[in-house]
């Protein structure tokens, strides 16, 4: 069955991106063929006067004006997952052929994220689509829904059409109760689907590192902790090797993977930085990232993980709801 998926831009996040990679390969694993929306965010006018000159200036074509991705995501993204044409609006002529339609993951739900196309994240472009309409570990980020009252209204009622509902945070259980009078359980994120030696054959062509250091992923750094990187970095004797997301970035998807692969130890304030790290078996310290939401890190701290049960646990999920 194809089955097409709404998520976040695929742009300039490691985590972002793997889980949706992720959630294709259980798919497909599955027996389905999944396809991803390849939705990327419309940019503000700075960027498109900018577009326009480079056009008119250098003759890059105007299919480039809003192609945002970056090559250093975007190679893995055209060899590793299966995505539609890049649109600025969800479509209902994008779902030709689908028999399921999925939202997850990775905050799909936050209004801070997506507020202005947050109903389409319910499927709202789809219309009078008749196939299956699944939630698979859909994330508010934090726990709590502040939407604007039209937007609201929108929501609940293209909410109501989704069957079953599953949310990657506990705290979701409850604002899908509360806010949108919908029943939802809750599932692991998709990087959970795999095990790491997925993970780690993407980056099998990455050479070993020869010496130990310290992995530092941190998407806002700080004073606290620049402080804690220097301390951690006196203690153990070990260089501290920085890496960010975002415009900043400078690794590849597979360089990122092999970056926690060789690490002594990691310290990070990602989501899913935190759950590779954990996959590989890494020590780490999580620093907590209010900005981002903080509610996302307070079931991954709690306790030892069972990754291979997480892994059935999702699978059933979504070999259930698509049949």
């Amino acid at each position: 069955m194809k089955v097409s998926i709404v998520t976040q831009p695929l742009m300039e996040n490691y985590g972002g991106i793997l889980q949706n990679y992720a959630l294709q390969q259980t798919l497909r694993q599955l027996g389905h063929e999944p396809v991803t929306i390849d939705w990327l965010p419309v940019t503000g006018l700075r960027w498109y006067l900018r577009g326009i000159a480079r056009t008119i200036i250098k003759g890059i074509p105007y299919r480039r004006l809003f192609y945002l991705r970056p090559e250093l995501f975007d190679s893995f993204v055209r060899k590793n997952i299966n995505t539609t044409r890049p649109v600025r609006r969800y479509r209902r002529s994008l779902l030709k052929g689908t028999g399921a339609l999925l939202a997850g993951s990775d905050q799909v739900w936050r209004p801070g994220y997506s507020l202005r196309t947050l109903p389409d994240m319910f499927f709202r472009f789809a219309g009078d689509f008749k196939g299956i309409r699944i939630a698979y570990a859909a994330s508010f980020g934090i726990d709590s829904w502040e939407v604007p009252a039209g937007i609201r209204k929108e929501c609940i009622r293209y909410a109501k059409s989704i069957n079953p509902v599953s949310v990657r945070e506990k705290s979701g259980i409850a604002i899908c109760k509360e806010q949108l009078g919908i029943d939802a359980v809750q599932m692991p994120d998709p990087v959970l689907l795999l095990p790491a030696e997925a993970y780690l054959d993407l980056c099998s062509g990455i050479p070993k590192a020869k010496t130990p250091y310290i992995a530092a992923y941190i998407l806002d750094e700080d004073k606290n902790s620049d402080e804690m990187l220097d301390k951690l970095a006196s203690r153990t004797g070990f260089a501290v090797r920085r890496c960010t997301a975002g415009r900043n970035a400078t690794l590849s998807v597979e360089e990122w993977l092999a970056l926690f692969r060789d690490a002594q130890e990691v310290v990070t304030d990602s989501y899913h930085g935190t759950i590779i790290a954990g996959l590989f078996e890494k020590k780490c310290t999580t620093l907590s990232n209010t900005r981002r939401g903080s509610t996302r890190f307070d079931e991954l701290n709690r306790e030892p993980m069972d990754y291979a049960a997480l892994s059935r646990k999702g699978r059933d999920y979504l070999r259930e709801a698509l049949r």
